[in-house]
């Protein structure tokens, strides 16, 4: 009888844990996605840029600069990276060419949905189930990786492509016919952030000579291929750093630019001490207090990760460390060599940049990875002394961990809903169409605008084309207009000069200069925001 207890038992439980990982990762796909276009509420500005972008390439095939597939988004004029436009261009076809929030966001969700699958995939290969669902667990309800995924900016795609890449190395080494894909992901996460330009050829070559050392690699047609596709993808990345350092002039194709942006960010990776020192006390800060200083990249007290999840983190990591330390000595080979590389190059970023949240996001899954180390190496410690220590224990963090994501999610769909809806300019976009409604029917044919519009949602929400921008903007300070003509011929100010207000203008303006307006003015309020139509 009891034999045959433990055996029904088993197979009752066999679908609970096959279905355990599909659960969480449905969790997951549940906090990203549920009011996604609502919470955060608007276009952040360098999200609206994306869009603008989109905009222009899947019209006229060109950025909001004019340039044809450039390889480097013009935006802002120092610059934005490419992949994320290219992947949403292709999606406005479901929304007859002109970007909503909702499809905006699409790219960037659906990459941190399937990085969750990823992480779970790459645990599991290389210590099994059990420590793969803990990390599926931990950055399926991570703040940072929830609340990253729910808005479009451009660096955030970077960290689901450098797991997609680790994740091909690590059956690379096993099967070295997926190496030619570890090259390709490791390619296409150049174009997703400037700033892991420099970690990842170092760790890709961590990685490599670790692989050879160990012959799980060897100099193969596979390991060639996998060379020449990243040279290749980082060729015009190459020649675009080359460029716009005054060595080469830009470079323009018929479906291709390689462009000279008007201001060039590659001073802002320091190589000295003294920089370097101050960018990593910078990095401390930012982990001890985890405050940036930007209201809608941490929710605090939950920070990035939880309290409980640094504490893990901080033992996952001396572990970790341990480990490669003592496999290193002892000439073994392990897999926490790989998360620890990919933990050196985030690092390095905070070595050699300024960081705030984004600028550092390629440490962050690694850190999750070294959080749901922790916790496993913590387990098995416990069951090796008394199994149902393990069992207590496993209760007890799960309960915390989803006491806390309760918490967290209770206060983001309320107070941070309030507080980052007016960072990313809720009700804006209502302004403009209602503007524009009213040049029409009073026969104006100027809008002036609060310059805290930001240009970039302007030309968006006017569904102002590449082409028609460049032939009527009037700069202001440049690359910023100071105005651009709308296809419809109407003018838009994105300053508004507050010594000549006038009653032939139609005025977009924050609640803070409405008495201003009041007396002589229709207004017409969205959100935080008023459009004053002359009486």
């Amino acid at each position: 009888m009891k034999h045959s207890f433990t055996w029904k038992q088993k197979v009752n439980t066999l679908p609970l844990k096959k279905a355990l990982p599909f659960v969480l990762l449905l969790l997951g796909a549940l906090l990203r996605l549920i009011s996604l276009s609502k919470v955060p509420g608007g276009y952040h500005q360098d999200e609206a840029f994306v869009a603008l972008n989109s905009f222009g390439l899947f019209h006229e095939g060109m950025d909001s600069a004019g340039l044809k597939f450039p390889i480097y988004m013009s935006s802002w004029g120092d610059g934005q990276s490419a992949m994320y436009s290219w992947l949403l261009t292709p999606l406005l076809i479901f929304t007859k060419g002109v970007p909503s929030l909702f499809i905006t966001r699409i790219p960037q969700v659906l990459i941190a949905i399937l990085t969750l699958w990823c992480v779970y995939l790459l645990i599991k290969r290389m210590y099994g189930e059990t420590p793969a669902l803990w990390s599926l667990f931990l950055l399926s309800i991570c703040p940072w990786h929830v609340m990253m995924s729910r808005w479009g900016l451009d660096a955030n795609m970077a960290p689901g492509f450098l797991m997609f890449a680790l994740y091909f190395f690590l059956l690379g080494l096993e099967k070295n016919t997926y190496l030619p894909l570890s090259a390709l992901f490791y390619g296409l996460s150049l174009y997703c952030y400037a700033v892991i330009w420099p970690i990842v050829p170092i760790i890709v070559a961590l990685q490599i000579v670790y692989g050879l050392y160990h012959k799980k690699l060897t100099f193969n047609k596979w390991a060639y291929l996998s060379a020449g596709i990243l040279f290749v993808m980082a060729l015009p990345l190459i020649l675009f750093v080359l460029i716009n350092g005054g060595y080469m002039e830009e470079i323009t194709l018929p479906f291709l630019t390689i462009p000279r942006t008007p201001g060039y960010r590659g001073a802002e990776v320091g190589f000295s001490l003294t920089t370097m020192w101050a960018n990593m006390k910078n990095a401390a800060r930012l982990f001890l207090f985890q405050n940036t200083g930007s209201p809608y990249d941490v929710l605090l007290p939950w920070g990035l990760f939880y309290d409980i999840g640094r504490i893990f983190i901080v033992i996952g990591v001396c572990l970790l460390i341990y480990k490669v330390i003592t496999c290193l000595w002892k000439k073994e080979f392990c897999f926490e060599y790989l998360i620890f590389v990919n933990l050196l190059g985030g690092v390095f970023i905070c070595l050699f940049t300024s960081v705030k949240v984004h600028q550092a996001n390629a440490l962050f899954i690694p850190l999750v990875l070294s959080e749901g180390y922790g916790v496993w190496k913590l387990l098995e410690f416990l069951k090796s002394k008394k199994p149902v220590l393990r069992r207590i224990c496993s209760i007890a963090l799960i309960s915390i961990y989803l006491l806390c994501l309760t918490l967290f999610q209770c206060q983001y769909y309320s107070s941070y809903k309030e507080l980052v809806n007016a960072y990313f300019c809720i009700g804006l976009e209502d302004c403009v169409k209602y503007a524009l409604e009213q040049c029409e029917e009073t026969g104006l044919s100027t809008i002036s605008a609060e310059k805290g519009t930001q240009w970039p949602r302007l030309l968006l929400f006017t569904e102002t084309l590449p082409s028609q921008y460049i032939t009527t903007r009037e700069y202001d300070v440049a690359p910023a207009p100071g105005s651009f003509v709308t296809a419809d011929g109407i003018r838009i100010n994105t300053r508004i000069n507050y010594e000549t207000i006038n009653d032939e203008t139609i005025y977009i303006i924050y609640y803070t200069d409405v008495e201003k307006f009041w007396d002589d003015f229709h207004m017409t309020q969205f959100h935080d925001w008023f459009v004053a139509v002359p009486k």
